[in-house]
């Protein structure tokens, strides 16, 4: 009994002769904090006389708030069952002393394994990364395949009757709808400026693959290689197909306006164009 008290005294005197830690807390973007979770409850109390719980010391690493990774520290002694902003590390000599008195579980490993808890909150962020990049992965994927298959339909045909087929079927994508009237005015419309046939089986398959928000730079494609007369071309047969119901809506709108944009046409080239095609004759 004797050495058990001697041993007990001895844990004591060592565990606290070391100092207290501050546990580390970060904010902001990015940054590491050490956490801890409750491993054993103990007999054993600090110079303030507050009982302490051994706890597993992790320390996690965060961006945006999300664990991104997590790493263990080791076990340390803390008050309020591991729920402090301070704790006493507890090496591996001070581990098998607290067990040879039985202040700690003897089926205790020397390094603590990570909780389910621990992995989930200390991961979370990176598995959401990787999921998303994975996401972006197969989207951009997708495109290109896309985009793929729309060079290959748009080979043997004139530049400017490719651009203005192309950008023609995704002003209609943009609309949401694409009948058998439209594909044959598009048809006609690349015959009547271009001099190009294109067959609308063709035209259906280039719809299909067009894309139903194009980015700016898609908007800029569609004038790629054409001369300043050309690229007004595509943009008239643009005005013409979305022009063809007699109304346009928002969708239609931004479509020209975001076009026009990429094809480096003036505002007032726009207004002047749709007007000497719709204009009412006195």
């Amino acid at each position: 009994m004797r050495f058990l008290i001697l041993c007990a005294a001895a844990i004591t005197v060592s565990l606290f002769l070391g100092g207290e830690a501050h546990a580390k807390r970060a904010g902001g973007v990015w940054g590491t904090s050490e956490q801890m979770s409750l491993v054993a409850e103990t007999q054993i109390t600090n110079d303030q006389g507050q009982t302490l719980s051994l706890c597993h010391l992790t320390e996690k690493t965060h961006i945006l708030f999300a664990g991104v990774w997590r790493s263990s520290m080791g076990y340390a002694l803390a008050t309020n069952k591991c729920d402090a902003d301070s704790y006493y590390a507890v090496n591996a000599e001070q581990l098998t002393l607290g067990q040879a008195i039985g202040e700690y579980p003897n089926d205790l490993p020397t390094q603590p394994a990570m909780s389910f808890g621990d992995m989930i909150s200390g991961f979370w962020g990176l598995c959401a990364l990787v999921l998303l990049f994975a996401l972006a992965g197969i989207k951009w994927a997708g495109q290109s395949a896309r985009t793929s298959k729309r060079r290959a339909e748009m080979r043997g045909a004139a530049p400017a009757a490719v651009k203005a087929i192309d950008a023609m079927c995704h002003a209609a994508k943009a609309d949401g709808r694409l009948d058998d009237s439209e594909i044959a005015l598009m048809s006609d419309i690349a015959k009547q400026m271009t001099g190009e046939t294109f067959d609308e089986a063709r035209i259906r398959r280039m719809y299909d693959l067009a894309e139903a928000k194009p980015t700016e730079h898609q908007f800029a494609s569609f004038g790629s290689g054409l001369s300043p007369d050309q690229k007004r071309m595509v943009l008239q047969a643009v005005l013409m197909i979305i022009g063809s119901d007699g109304d346009l809506d928002k969708r239609e709108t931004d479509f020209v306006q975001k076009l026009a944009h990429g094809l480096k046409i003036s505002g007032a080239e726009v207004k002047a164009l749709f007007h000497s095609m719709y204009a009412k004759p006195a």
